[in-house]
């Protein structure tokens, strides 16, 4: 037992001593998206299998964001299965964020997949997916004094995306690649320092009016094993930044868009997930996530040094 303790409590520690400063890029929509969000099963017998039953989950979030920001989320799930090979899943966060230029709540932006079981989920499985994410709104929620708030404080990115992946289970191992296609920008957001200039923390923050978000490539892998009844899959999940973000100038009052240095390129972050069953139906879960390596500069507001899930599933049908 000594030995098999091993790998997690040095996993945990890695996890927990990481710097609290870091900052890096959380989910936009697709790395959890679909199976690529799936917890791995391990049995009694330690044989590893996928459990292919209806499932509702409620999962809470807590995360640190850009200068400090504490982003609070509730999401309800639903993945039900249509054939024996086609499954569809949907979720919807409601979201509460709070830092030094104030708060804001709301729905934020759904997402809808169906994915398909190309290889049957046994000793092995391949999955296909394909979803969407949608806005419920423009990222143009703004202060007391109507002055837009920057992106960290919108419950929306302001895009319609396109999510398309592949999943990959081969025993204990799980490897997804993933793609996220913005295919309508809606953002209006307007936020900038020069309209802050009074409020001294609002400098610390990107500047984001007229912001055009771009693509973002995903891989990640995992690893399952099993202490008794509690399943831990601790994994590496890399978002590649395709291209570089665009943001709003205006030059002798001509607005006009120009690339934000730095928006480019790649985070990589240690996650873990884990799964105690309760029973045949009922299982608490948990996951958790902090950036190694970031973008210089990330406009979208999705800048995390650590996000941490825990929730309830119910697991039902055959």
């Amino acid at each position: 037992m000594k030995r098999n303790l091993t790998l997690p409590i040095t996993f945990a520690c890695l996890l927990f001593t990481s710097e609290a400063s870091a900052q890096g890029c959380s989910d936009a929509g697709v790395c959890t998206a679909g199976p690529l969000g799936d917890i791995t099963l391990v049995g009694g017998s330690g044989k590893v299998g996928w459990d292919v039953r209806n499932e509702a989950r409620m999962m809470f979030s807590y995360a640190i964001g850009e200068q400090r920001t504490t982003i609070l989320q509730l999401t309800p799930e639903l993945k039900v299965n249509l054939t024996e090979r086609l499954r569809v899943q949907a979720r919807i966060p409601f979201m509460n964020i709070t830092g030094n230029l104030g708060s804001t709540s709301g729905v934020g932006d759904p997402v809808v997949t169906a994915s398909y079981a190309i290889i049957k989920p046994d000793a092995e499985g391949l999955d296909a997916l394909l979803g969407v994410k949608l806005n419920t709104g423009k990222a143009a929620l703004t202060d007391d004094s109507l002055r837009s708030l920057p992106m960290p404080y919108q419950t929306s990115l302001g895009t319609k995306d396109l999510l398309m992946g592949l999943n990959y289970r081969n025993r204990h191992f799980t490897v997804g690649v993933a793609y996220q296609l913005v295919v309508a920008d809606d953002n209006s957001n307007g936020f900038t320092h020069e309209n802050w200039q009074d409020v001294p923390e609002a400098q610390g923050y990107f500047e984001s009016s007229g912001l055009m978000r771009a693509d973002d490539a995903v891989a990640r892998i995992q690893y399952a094993f099993k202490i008794s009844r509690l399943v831990i899959q601790p994994g590496l999940l890399a978002i590649y930044h395709v291209g570089p973000d665009l943001r709003q100038i205006t030059l002798a009052s001509t607005p006009e868009r120009i690339s934000v240095d730095g928006s480019q390129g790649l985070t990589l972050n240690i996650t873990a997930d884990a799964r105690y069953p309760i029973g045949d139906h009922w299982s608490l879960e948990a996951s958790f996530g902090t950036p190694v390596i970031t973008r210089d500069v990330r406009p979208d507001g999705l800048t995390r040094s650590m996000v941490l899930n825990a929730g309830l599933a119910y697991r039902f049908g055959k």
